[in-house]
């Protein structure tokens, strides 16, 4: 007498619960993990899109100059203006590409049979086009946010942010 269960004819043994909810827990965690990332620096995105930009208030100083002159000029929460916008568009990104490239690896493998590092390579490349593709409105608004300066005209509406 055997302990396994038997299973009839074409009935399939369902999947362990944990594995139905994988592609959920790979979203959150890539997510979670993005968003971990670019808040920690998110105060160095800042001052490089506003020495990039030109900015009239900072684009005669460096780096280090304008990472204490905008806690001077529009207080320490000045550092991370945008970045509400930043983990709209990050959350996302991250999600898409930690799940994504796990999806194409393994259709990298079983589909085509390509293994090795280069499937790796392949799978993150296409995983990271995917993500840019579906996030790409949300970084432009990010960086229209992150451009702006106290004092200065203010963004009101997300239609504003769309205007070429």
């Amino acid at each position: 007498m055997t302990t396994e269960a038997s299973i009839p004819g074409n009935a399939k043994p369902h999947a362990p619960v944990h594995q139905n909810y994988f592609w959920l827990r790979s979203f959150v965690a890539g997510g979670v993990a993005g968003c971990c990332a670019k808040s920690t620096i998110a105060p160095l995105d800042r001052v490089k899109i506003l020495l990039q930009a030109h900015n009239r208030h900072y684009n005669h100083l460096g780096v280090f100059s304008a990472l204490c002159a905008v806690p001077k000029k529009e207080g320490f929460l000045g550092l991370y203006k945008g970045n509400g916008a930043m983990m709209v568009r990050i959350f996302p990104y991250g999600a898409i590409q930690f799940t994504a490239f796990d999806r194409y690896r393994k259709f990298l493998i079983s589909k085509l049979g390509i293994a090795g590092h280069i499937h790796r390579l392949l799978a993150g490349s296409m995983a990271g086009i995917t993500a840019v593709i579906c996030t790409y409105p949300l970084d432009m608004i990010r960086a229209r946010l992150a451009f702006q300066v106290k004092g200065e005209h203010r963004k009101e509406d997300i239609e504003d942010f769309t205007e070429a």
